[in-house]
């Protein structure tokens, strides 16, 4: 039996106890518990999934996020699992922005939405500016910490150099003036593959130096975009 095949199997009780006494009620209305209440139950569930799945996590950087503000955090994206590793070691709750495509993946897509998360259609101009300008909302009311995926979609070579780094994104977390924390991760993609079948799956996670507003102030978007996507891809190399 494949590792994802042990890990369902092992979790069964536990998947179908949160799917259906949280994750299910809490995704179709999203404001019915506060988020830091849910994201203690999301990250109960994830440290249960990473010990089925064998994760052998790996973290730095966490001591350098500012305990003081609500910030952007932008990883690069290597596998669908990749929402609820970060989630698993975040020590604020976050939410998360995905692509609308993502809403499909059952127990990914819901948890997404319960977590008060926002999904986009690239395709569709004003959806995608309206959660551009929740984002902004929350992080200047400091209401909420975000997970951007800034390649959009899934690098699937984990020897390939990133994808490029949508700028959209940046805009709205700059009018916010709030931190931005690139991060790196690697060893995801092996974690959800039936072929592999390891004692443990190392996952790295790096929590890079945060860009702060002042460190932004006479920057331009794009800059900040290709400055992140650098600090990220010297840290993956």
């Amino acid at each position: 039996m494949s590792n994802v095949g042990k890990a369902i199997f092992k979790s069964f009780g536990t998947l179908v106890n949160a799917y259906f006494s949280w994750i299910l009620p809490y995704s179709k209305h999203p404001n019915k518990e506060p988020l830091n209440i849910k994201f203690k139950k999301l990250k109960f569930f994830i440290n249960k999934l990473n010990k089925n799945l064998k994760v052998d996590m790996h973290v730095r950087g966490l001591e350098d996020i500012p305990a003081d503000l609500k910030c952007a955090y932008l990883p690069n994206h290597m596998s669908a699992y990749d929402p609820m590793i970060i989630s698993s070691v975040l020590p604020e709750a976050t939410t998360y922005l995905s692509k609308i495509e993502n809403k499909k993946i059952p127990l990914v897509g819901r948890i997404i939405a319960a977590m008060e998360g926002c999904f986009v259609d690239r395709g569709n101009f004003q959806k995608a500016v309206a959660a551009m300008m929740q984002i902004e909302k929350d992080l200047s009311e400091k209401n909420k910490n975000w997970v951007i995926f800034p390649e959009g979609t899934r690098n699937r070579d984990p020897n390939a150099p990133l994808l490029e780094f949508h700028k959209g994104s940046f805009g709205a977390i700059m009018k916010a003036r709030a931190p931005i924390v690139p991060v790196a991760l690697y060893g995801t993609h092996n974690t959800l593959k039936s072929k592999y079948n390891l004692k443990k799956y190392p996952v790295y996670l790096t929590f890079l130096k945060p860009i702060m507003p002042e460190d932004y102030e006479n920057m331009t978007p794009d800059e900040v975009r290709l400055m992140t996507k650098q600090a990220v891809q010297d840290e993956v190399n």
